[in-house]
């Protein structure tokens, strides 16, 4: 039976992740999500049935390589659907570093050593040294929107003082994998869009929380990755269309004239591209189940659940910074759940972030510490030991309340000895 009120039904969908069938995931808490979420039912059908089936070289004219073309195409398709954009606007990658890279290499006729491009110092590596490097390559000026060193968190205004006609990229992240909080994209837009600058946005981070929203944020570039986001092991890359005629194709000549294969290097696992379609399964099952059948898209249908989702992991992030607010700890970041995504980033002078780590894994409860690719950032708001670096805490909507209240019982007996 569907429901009708705006609250997740997470029994419902622990029921649609496989993984909590298997005895160990079953006794265990995880909070790994922000480098790998569990993959939902639909996703590992259609994965299987491609590597039994159909695990050849796809399209042509026997049934079997027609069938593989087929599925792939509609991984492509589901994928496109779910962001509410044209299939030829989206790149699958092997990745969001590789995206990333391809695309800095793509943008080479975009950037003279008069040029300038703005990153943050809050960014994954991903989306700062490919940068650093076209730089170097071109003779661009680089320029650096830091982090406050309190919060780590980035200030509008001091954007609009790196930002002058010269600048041809700004390339930042929509929120951050250790701070969390939800960055000012759509000013940034605003104030690039009318003198031509280029965004691009690394969504990695934030779209395992809230499902990005393309056609409201207009971007130039938007990235992110499926291995994140409950399917397979993928980076997204929406490229606008404009945007892409400026760019260096990155694909064999005799592909340039298909959008979509632009900047396609390699191409990432077929299976993995069919399986996508799986994922445009599991949020219109998901829609149905919490708001009955509907004719409306799949893009609006996924934002509806994504809604939901948030709401759900934002009400468990509360309590847990509500109860660890007085353990001897400083929590990176702002230390309530608004503005922010259900990712929390903790240090401590009373325990090493490996130390919490492992004090957890005890208890069956997966947390992950380092600088998860985020170096500068923690150095720039002053962790003592940025390879130890920080405890990091990373929901998903499938957690439950009890996950959090095994948390935060485990800090509070290691920090308050």
């Amino acid at each position: 039976m569907s429901q009708t009120h705006n609250q997740l039904d997470v029994d419902f969908v622990r029921k649609c992740f496989p993984t909590f069938d298997t005895p160990l995931a079953a006794k265990t808490a995880f909070f790994e999500n922000a480098g790998g979420s569990y993959v939902a039912a639909p996703v590992l059908d259609k994965l299987m049935t491609f590597y039994q089936h159909n695990k050849v070289q796809p399209y042509g004219y026997s049934d079997i390589l027609n069938a593989a073309g087929e599925q792939m195409d509609a991984g492509r398709q589901t994928m496109a659907d779910l962001l509410g954009v044209d299939s030829t606007t989206v790149t699958l990658g092997p990745s969001t570093t590789q995206n990333i890279n391809t695309l800095a290499f793509a943008c080479a006729s975009l950037v003279c050593k008069d040029s300038e491009v703005i990153v943050t110092d809050q960014d994954h590596e991903a989306n700062i040294g490919a940068w650093q490097r076209l730089c170097e390559r071109t003779g661009a000026t680089l320029k650096i929107w830091p982090v406050d060193p309190d919060n780590g968190e980035l200030d509008i205004n001091k954007f609009m003082q790196l930002l002058t006609p010269a600048t041809a990229l700004v390339c930042m992240t929509h929120s951050s994998n250790i701070i969390g909080t939800i960055n000012p994209v759509e000013a940034v837009i605003s104030h690039c869009r009318p003198q031509g600058t280029r965004v691009v946005v690394d969504g990695v981070s934030y779209a395992p929380h809230q499902w990005p929203d393309i056609p409201t944020l207009q971007p130039d570039a938007y990235c992110f990755s499926t291995y994140k986001t409950y399917a397979t092991h993928l980076g997204v890359m929406f490229t606008s269309a404009d945007f892409t005629s400026q760019l260096d194709p990155q694909c064999h000549f005799f592909n340039q004239s298909y959008p979509q294969k632009t900047l396609d290097g390699a191409g990432p696992d077929h299976a993995s591209i069919a399986a996508l379609d799986g994922l445009g399964d599991y949020f219109d099952n998901s829609y149905n189940h919490h708001f009955g059948q509907s004719a409306i898209s799949l893009y609006e249908k996924t934002q509806a659940v994504s809604s939901l989702m948030h709401a759900h992991e934002s009400e468990l992030c509360e309590t847990l910074l509500t109860e660890i607010a007085d353990l001897p700890i400083r929590i990176v970041g702002r230390t309530n759940h608004h503005g922010r995504e259900a990712n929390i980033a903790i240090a401590s002078d009373r325990c090493t972030s490996e130390d919490m780590s492992k004090a957890l894994a005890r208890q069956d409860i997966a947390a992950g510490h380092g600088h998860f690719y985020a170096l500068r950032l923690l150095q720039k708001v002053g962790i003592k030991d940025p390879e130890d670096g920080v405890l990091r805490i990373s929901f998903a909507h499938y957690n439950t309340n009890d996950d959090v209240e095994r948390v935060i019982a485990v800090l509070k007996s290691v920090l308050q000895k």
